[in-house]
């Protein structure tokens, strides 16, 4: 190994993206993907394991590299770079089959397909590349419990197997739910594919019903953006009414449109929780702190509740959707938003007790 190559090796990143190895003229040799780029570019040459990738690693004088936001990411850009750069040594991913994208059609009522060959629905809105076929079809599969998307032909006055079973709302009455439906929708993919994403949740604190405040946290790529917190005393609603006193906190946020809207709201709660949110323009969902009774030998009901962190519901569907049926980082996302609303609002209101105290 070559005092220059031995020098890439070791400044190479420990963080996720894709490895390039290429010879003396610059020709890409090799493209990898890793979690941890350094990591396994020194596995590579203390191993030589020539079985696994057939590098010749005596023609690699250079090691180049693209840092990703995640490991999924890394594997779209290694496809993207193996096609187009057709390196000598990566004998899988040189053809020009793709992931899977999600279409929608420029129909009123868009209808929601999924497919590997995106330039056959180029005149549709794309959302994509998934990387993981099998986690994928399950995820989009799980999420029409809760957004009830169309894959139907939509016939007026025909409504499809899936409207009477609460997984289409293309049709009749709840045909006004759908624009809301489908930009609920694709938040969740865009959550899933690691785009860009905007989530708010809100909650209340007080004692009692009394000192009653209001907190709304803002997730901007899946992490906090604590410039965009909000604190609210409640001003209308006596007593302890969390709907109505959510109700107040959303009208106020919303009146703010110097705030940038966020692609989703999440609420701390149930469907009662929900009725705060009824005729605002931005796709909600409540995640209820809920879980399934235990029976015991005895056949009396436990007042334990079992693992299950949460339930989701939404206004647009009768049914609701464990979060553990989600892939982990979006359990992690929306746990940790709902989480966060939740701390803020009690610290807003023992820092109003106290004062208050104080007086």
């Amino acid at each position: 190994m070559t005092k220059k190559l031995q020098k890439d090796i070791d400044n190479l990143p420990s963080k996720p993206g894709v490895y390039l190895f290429k010879d003396t003229k610059g020709v890409i040799l090799y493209v990898g993907k890793a979690n941890n780029i350094k990591k396994r570019v020194k596995s590579h040459f203390s191993k030589q394991d020539n079985s696994h990738t057939l590098v010749n690693y005596s023609r690699v004088s250079e090691v180049d590299f693209i840092i990703t936001r995640t490991e999924k990411n890394a594997l779209v850009l290694e496809r993207s770079l193996v096609q187009k750069y057709q390196p000598r040594y990566n004998i899988e991913l040189k053809d020009d089959k793709n992931f899977f994208f999600v279409s929608f059609s420029n129909d009123a009522l868009p209808k929601v397909s999924l497919t590997h060959q995106p330039r056959a629905h180029a005149q549709n809105e794309l959302i994509g590349p998934f990387v993981y076929g099998k986690e994928f079809k399950t995820y989009l599969k799980n999420l029409r419990r809760i957004f009830p998307y169309r894959t139907c032909r939509n016939k007026k006055d025909n409504p499809c197997l899936y409207y009477h079973l609460g997984l289409c709302n293309a049709h009749l009455e709840k045909s006004h739910t759908y624009p809301l439906v489908i930009e609920g929708l694709k938040t969740f993919l865009k959550l899933y594919a690691g785009e860009k994403t905007r989530l708010e949740a809100y909650d209340i604190s007080n004692t009692q019903g009394s000192l009653s405040v209001g907190s709304m946290v803002s997730f901007k790529n899946g992490k906090p953006d604590k410039d965009m917190y909000r604190k609210f005393k409640i001003k209308t609603v006596t007593g302890s009414n969390d709907p109505s006193s959510l109700k107040e906190i959303v009208n106020r946020r919303l009146s703010h449109t110097e705030w940038d809207y966020p692609n989703l709201i999440v609420v701390d709660g149930g469907k009662t929780q929900l009725s705060a949110f009824s005729g605002i323009s931005i796709p909600t969902i409540a995640l209820a702190k809920l879980g399934t009774p235990r029976v015991s030998s005895s056949l009396k009901k436990s007042t334990r509740r079992s693992n299950i962190k949460g339930i989701l519901w939404t206004p647009y569907a009768p049914l609701s959707l464990s979060i553990t049926t989600l892939p982990p980082q979006i359990q992690t996302t929306l746990l940790s938003l709902r989480n966060e609303a939740h701390r803020f609002a009690i610290a807003y209101h023992r820092k109003r007790r106290m004062k208050d105290l104080r007086v």
